[in-house]
């Protein structure tokens, strides 16, 4: 059985996006079914049931960072019997961190293996007797996962994604045995030296690859942006690209940093894009503080405000145990970081002019960025040097040339901590962000959707836009607005009317029901005394007492006008109530008219709206 309900790239881009937003269960089935309405015109037409790896109670699955969601579909009038496993893309700095040891350097799969365990996990739950298809949607990160849980495991019986990172042969040989065996036996690779692999030619791994799992490859799709920083990327070693491929100019006023990356050696994007990624995310989790403590170690919150010897000396009597601690992460953390400065310092006229060539940015941003970044250099570097001498102090076992060395170098090293953090000040202005964010923009799924356009059909960020013609005017339509407000406001109607007509019950029971109780048990009092008279004798006694008062009460009789309920009628206020919901939806429905009035000639417009009442 070949799966149908999700055909388009549209809905599948859209479904992907719809994952990223962490919905609650039944307002994510809510949203899938109005998106396949937008879509297709029609109900889904089938019970949807959703499983997440939150749920999972498997290690291999939780403790790896793989993030996905399982959407089931099934019918059996219908036939429909399919399952979409949405995997996400890169979210934090564990992502990250399996982004450069999985795709760059090849060697981790936890998540690729985890999107298996948790489709067999899911399939398993099923407990499905008919034919399941099992589709994989994937953004980013994900794909890498989906293809390469196909690839090893056929986890899937097709693969869509979209701006996804490539698979990886590395990965591959440390993840496939079958594959590394052959691939050893065709490059005499001696099972002992398994990074010999890197020796190897590039184009002549990627070309086996290739071969090897070419009858895979027909199951794999993709859709990507020319303009998505992951694609530019892809051509670097390691990197292949499977399947069919739909390429889209998502930014045509940019050329793409394909063509870029492609002038830039292998290693220098490598030590470029360590760096960017982990100052990235952790400036974005708690800004430039939270960033130099990350890549540095460096606690600013202990330093701030030290401008001089007095200072110093007083922050290394009382906090000499957290020095010492900020003394030892510089000593671990800055030759690492030295390197990846220096080779970026030493290629920054091509990395640099090429993102200037390609308008990304321009000449004064260009010397800003290359002079900032020799100045971290310098800094690193005396840094680097301060902490040399002090060991050599420290060695030399003299108590007070050690007090006075430690507390020179670390006000030095506090001085040019300074430094760098003016300098990343510097390169986080807003102009330099707007430049991220521009390029991240066309990572993201958004850019790619509205890019895919056909007749009166369009995209503003997640929403369908239509649009209509009226003499030489375009009217555009927001249709995901229109018919979510639709369904909202005839939803918030209907709750008006059971609410009205559950105060109007209430009337009936709490107010008339209880004026006839009353007078209910008035009459029932009435007739117990006019046939129980000497029951009340007791009622004479204010008048005199027994044995001297002898009279006796031997009949009553009771003359009573039980008058009507009055000022009781709210039928009036009932009415207006009623009247305010029927105004209301008069102008949801005149709404609904408008939009349909543009597009008279598309009967589909006026059925979807039909449709929404019942989502």
């Amino acid at each position: 059985m070949s799966e149908n309900l999700i055909s388009t790239n549209e809905m599948r881009l859209r479904m992907v996006d719809l994952e990223y937003k962490g919905l609650k269960e039944e307002d994510f089935k809510s949203k899938l079914k109005q998106l396949y309405i937008e879509e297709y015109g029609k109900e889904i037409g089938a019970n949807i049931e959703i499983f997440h790896t939150s749920e999972s109670e498997n290690p291999d699955i939780k403790d790896t960072g793989y993030d996905g969601t399982a959407v089931h579909f099934y019918s059996e009038k219908g036939g429909i019997n399919e399952l979409y496993v949405i995997s996400q893309g890169t979210q934090d700095m564990k992502d990250w961190e399996y982004n450069l040891k999985a795709m760059f350097a090849g060697l981790e799969y936890s998540q690729a293996r985890a999107t298996n365990l948790f489709t067999k996990e899911v399939i398993h739950h099923i407990e499905t007797k008919d034919e399941l298809s099992v589709i994989g949607l994937s953004h980013s990160l994900a794909h890498n996962n989906n293809t390469t849980a196909l690839l090893l495991h056929d986890t899937f019986d097709k693969i869509y994604s979209v701006n996804g990172a490539q698979t990886n042969y590395y990965q591959l040989y440390y993840a496939d045995k079958d594959f590394a065996e052959k691939l050893n036996k065709r490059f005499s690779i001696p099972v002992s030296d398994e990074n010999a692999i890197y020796n190897l030619d590039p184009a002549q791994l990627e070309a086996f690859a290739k071969n090897y799992y070419a009858d895979k490859a027909d199951n794999i799709h993709q859709v990507i942006s020319l303009d998505d920083p992951l694609y530019a990327v892809s051509g670097t070693r390691g990197f292949f690209t499977l399947g069919e491929v739909e390429y889209i100019d998502t930014n045509p006023d940019y050329p793409g940093l394909r063509s870029i990356m492609d002038d830039i050696p292998d290693h220098v994007i490598q030590d470029f894009q360590a760096l960017a990624i982990q100052y990235t995310t952790a400036s974005q989790e708690g800004g430039l503080d939270a960033a130099l403590y990350d890549i540095l170690g460096v606690d600013m919150d202990l330093i701030r405000g030290v401008d001089g010897a007095g200072d110093m000396l007083k922050l290394y009597i009382s906090k000499q145990g957290e020095l010492d601690t900020l003394i030892r992460n510089l000593n671990e953390k800055v030759p690492e970081l030295l390197s990846h400065i220096q080779t970026i310092t030493s290629n920054a006229d091509i990395i640099f002019g090429r993102f200037q060539e390609a308008g990304y940015i321009t000449e004064k941003q260009k010397k800003v960025l290359v002079t900032e970044i020799a100045k971290i250099e310098h800094e690193l570097l005396g840094i680097k040097t301060a902490i040399e001498r002090n060991v050599v102090i420290r060695d030399s076992g003299n108590f007070s040339a050690q007090l006075g060395g430690d507390t020179g170098s670390i006000l030095k090293v506090i001085m040019h901590i300074y430094s760098i953090h003016k300098s990343l000040e510097t390169l986080n202005q807003e102009d330099f962000l707007d430049i991220l964010n521009r390029i991240g923009e066309s990572h993201g799924i958004l850019e790619l959707l509205e890019s895919i356009t056909g007749g009166k059909k369009s995209y503003i960020g997640p929403d369908m836009i239509f649009t209509a013609t009226s003499g030489k005017k375009e009217i555009k339509v927001n249709m995901s607005a229109a018919l979510q407000m639709y369904q909202q406001g005839a939803r918030v109607l209907q709750e008006k009317e059971a609410e009205i007509a559950q105060f109007s019950k209430a009337i009936e029971m709490e107010i008339m029901d209880a004026y006839k109780d009353e007078r209910r048990k008035v009459i029932h009092k009435i007739n117990d005394m006019e046939g129980s008279p000497r029951l009340y004798h007791h009622l004479l006694a204010k008048h005199g007492l027994y044995p001297t008062f002898t009279k006796k009460v031997t009949g009553i009789r009771v003359h009573e006008v039980l008058y009507p309920l009055e000022q009781a009628d709210l039928n009036q206020e009932i009415h207006i109530l009623r009247e305010s919901v029927e105004k209301a939806r008069l102008q949801i429905e005149g709404y609904r008219k408008a939009i349909e009035s543009l597009f008279e000639e598309d009967e589909r417009i006026s059925k979807q709206f039909d449709l929404m009442r019942g989502v």
